[in-house]
């Protein structure tokens, strides 16, 4: 039997892959999808999904949800279509033609996935945590009702990407983060560290675009791959031979736990303002008595050979 998902993301480009390669994976489906703010806004997130969801054929399969378009700190979000286009496609826009099912349902609509599949959904979310949240305030119940929830965030032993200290899905709403991570009680954690390893390279997007599963999707993935990777380019002070596809590795790591390494520790995130604000926090040091936060599965390494091929063969003919 599949591995029954519910998918909370900021529609990156990261994020398109992730779903396609759910899409592709006999072991996994994804019942439903919310767009919450992030990378792009969260109407261009709605457009995103349901371009998606044409382009796969899972109409009447798969429930876009109404997400956050904002976050608990009261910020309004900045966006930066340079890193992944206006719709978080790269420089592709949406096929509005090509989309025949245009419903978005409300946020209830997740807490009614879940009590259908009580104990037999995984939560995945890569974004912005603002949308899990505003579910656990609305249903208090959520972690004790579902099987597992993996999280793309946080960074450990190595510098953020907002700031020297934190990543962004974290940093963008650190309130929010810190309670999804206090209530739930068995998440486990994807840092920066981790998936800046999950790379694609030049070679792997073209053998995949070229031997696609779907030929739609086989054009779409070398242009949104060539779009963050000139960003990423254009940013780094060296060399690179490809670009971290973060949000795939937690779906990847789902289906293959016994190819990553996690360690236990108590972890909490900073939600005072400051130099620290929005910094992931883990006790890893080796005492009997560590700092009395809420203990969660911290990823340190996994096997990338097996990834990439793994990868390589679900969106290859």
């Amino acid at each position: 039997m599949p591995k029954k998902v519910l998918f909370f993301g900021d529609f990156g480009v990261d994020d398109v892959f992730a779903l396609l390669y759910a899409n592709f994976k006999e072991e996994i489906e994804v019942l439903g999808v919310v767009t919450g703010y992030g990378n792009i806004p969260r109407k261009n997130a709605e457009q995103n999904a349901l371009f998606l969801r044409a382009l796969t054929q899972a109409e009447g399969k798969l429930a876009i949800i109404q997400g956050a378009y904002h976050p608990y700190t009261g910020v309004y979000p900045e966006y930066f279509p340079q890193i992944h286009g206006e719709y978080g496609l790269g420089p592709w826009e949406p096929d509005t033609q090509s989309i025949k099912d245009f419903t978005i349902d409300s946020n209830e609509k997740a807490i009614d996935l879940i009590l259908e599949n009580k104990n037999d959904i995984t939560i995945v979310n890569v974004g912005r945590l603002s949308s899990l949240a505003t579910l656990f305030v609305i249903y208090p119940d959520v972690s004790d009702l579902v099987n597992d929830i993996f999280i793309m965030g946080g960074a450990f032993f190595y510098p953020g990407n907002v700031t020297p200290v934190a990543e962004a899905n974290i940093y963008g709403d650190p309130y929010a983060a810190n309670l999804v991570l206090t209530l739930a009680d068995n998440v486990k954690l994807f840092p920066l560290n981790v998936t800046n390893q999950a790379l694609f390279t030049r070679s792997m997007i073209e053998y995949m675009g070229e031997n696609c599963k779907n030929e739609a999707i086989g054009n779409i993935l070398s242009p949104m791959f060539e779009y963050y990777f000139a960003f990423y380019q254009k940013k780094s002070s060296v060399p690179i031979k490809g670009v971290p596809i973060h949000d795939l590795l937690p779906f990847w790591a789902m289906i293959n736990g016994n190819k990553v390494v996690y360690q236990k520790a108590p972890l909490k995130v900073v939600t005072d303002e400051g130099v620290a604000f929005g910094q992931s926090i883990a006790d890893f040091r080796q005492l009997k008595e560590k700092e009395d936060y809420p203990i969660h599965s911290i990823a340190n390494q996994f096997d990338y050979s097996a990834y990439a091929q793994d990868v390589i063969d679900t969106f290859s003919c």
